[in-house]
């Protein structure tokens, strides 16, 4: 007899599971109520990257003089642009559809709710299995209300752009739709209530990414929490006072973990969050959790869906845990920044290998000189512990960052790797040459 796995929660971390599970043999349930893909395909990593495609592109045209071409001044169509990205949602949402179809995973469009440890009440029936796998991720988090405060699921579904734009929350969700409608042409400010934008991450690289962000016209306020706001009028806590068109929060994500019957269950949490082990199991033996809803969670799509692997083949019967060792953190700017592993400051007697964008040819050639990468590593060691990256396409240059920061790979080891040229990867192997006392193109 099958082994039944029951997922609440259709969402990258959730379908992944499913689609495993189903690969296992086993005999799967996905339960969702909204849509497959959950928000980062349909309200959050995709339709954003999709939107910020347009407004690129769009940055890219008006400054096509620079490339020795001549065109006439362009349009933005922002419906046009909303219309490109529900397409590119639809498709992708269908492609989920197809393969969780295909591999006989017997999808619920409905509401669920722990009945037990064993069952999921929902749509009226009640669905039973061996093992359930709780993936209900997060929605936008709303601290403000009124006619023009809108959070990021709203704002995906603009038809107009907005004059001026205040953004209240410099963290990643905040920083990509601020520079979205920037470069639209929204005048647009961000404001933070802690002393520097995206806080989690390396000084250095938040420093470059506001110092560029500026140069398109964003204005930053930092240490500057938003005090009152009164219809379009909003009150800083630094006794200033502005009227915005629309007013974006980004200030975080609720955890969906209230409603779904945690206590009923016996599943133990803390602070909203569900306690896990390292096999991803709760509490309750037979009950995993995934994702955003678990404790520690790095509220990414990616750590989500490696997680929804390891609990579903821990469900099968192939135990083994989470390491989540190099989770990479991207953010979708222009420019990009992207981390994986520690900071200069986590560790004890760090060796710190630093390269701007400017030195390599790639860079010249294609007129994208901003950024710079940091390389971390254990001086006594010398293996690599972090990689930080700011600048043109570091969210695909963090991959071979990843890959040294999980494996623990030497400096020597690093340097010896033969890059193509010209290209922006290169930077690695100038920053490498340069841990080792020997750089090529810097000083």
């Amino acid at each position: 007899m099958k082994k039944r796995l029951a997922v609440l929660g259709g969402g990258p971390g959730g379908y992944a599971a499913a689609l495993t599970a189903a690969q296992k043999g086993m005999e799967v349930t996905l339960i969702e109520e909204r849509q497959v893909g959950g928000t980062c395909l349909n309200r959050g990593c995709i339709p954003t990257k999709a939107l910020l495609a347009c407004s690129e592109l769009y940055s890219k045209i008006r400054e096509a003089g620079k490339y020795g071409i001549k065109v006439e001044k362009p349009t933005a169509d922002l419906p046009a642009m909303m219309a490109r990205k529900d397409k590119v949602v639809a498709t992708l949402r269908t492609g989920v559809e197809g393969l969780l179809k295909k591999r006989g995973v017997t999808l619920v469009p409905s509401k669920g709710t722990l009945a037990g440890s064993r069952a999921i009440e929902t749509g009226g029936t009640t669905v039973e299995a061996d093992s359930i796998i709780l993936a209900t991720g997060t929605e936008a988090l709303r601290l403000f209300s009124g006619e023009n405060i809108i959070t990021s699921d709203e704002a995906l579904c603009l038809n107009e752009i907005p004059e001026t734009l205040l953004v209240i929350g410099a963290g990643a969700v905040g920083l990509e739709m601020a520079c979205f409608f920037a470069e639209l042409g929204s005048r647009v400010t961000v404001v933070e209530m802690l002393p520097r934008i995206l806080p989690g991450l390396d000084a250095e690289l938040t420093d470059t990414l506001a110092r560029e962000l500026k140069k398109k016209g964003l204005q930053i306020k930092t240490g500057c929490p938003v005090e009152k706001i009164e219809g379009a009028s909003v009150s800083f806590s630094d006794g200033t006072k502005a009227s915005y068109s629309k007013i974006l929060q980004a200030v975080g994500r609720k955890f969906n973990t209230g409603g779904i019957g945690l206590e009923k269950a016996g599943v133990a949490t803390e602070k909203g969050r569900v306690k896990i082990n390292e096999y991803l199991e709760t509490s309750v033996e037979g009950i995993y959790a995934i994702g955003d809803i678990v404790e520690g969670s790095t509220l990414l799509a990616h750590a989500a869906t490696a997680q929804g692997i390891t609990a579903a083949l821990c469900a099968a019967g192939e135990k083994e845990p989470f390491s989540g060792r190099a989770i990479p953190n991207c953010i979708y700017t222009h420019p990009e920044v992207a981390s994986v592993g520690m900071a200069e400051g986590s560790l004890e007697n760090p060796l710190v290998g630093k390269i701007p964008y400017r030195v390599m040819g790639k860079a010249h050639a294609s007129g994208e000189l901003a950024g710079l990468i940091k390389i971390v590593a254990d001086r006594g060691t010398r293996k690599v512990m972090g990689v930080h990256i700011v600048g043109e396409k570091a969210t695909e240059l963090i991959h071979e960052g990843i890959l040294a920061v999980m494996e623990g790979i030497s400096i020597r080891r690093m340097a010896e790797v033969i890059r193509a040229h010209p290209t922006f990867a290169e930077i690695y192997s100038e920053a490498f040459h340069l841990l080792e006392g020997r750089p090529i193109h810097s000083q």
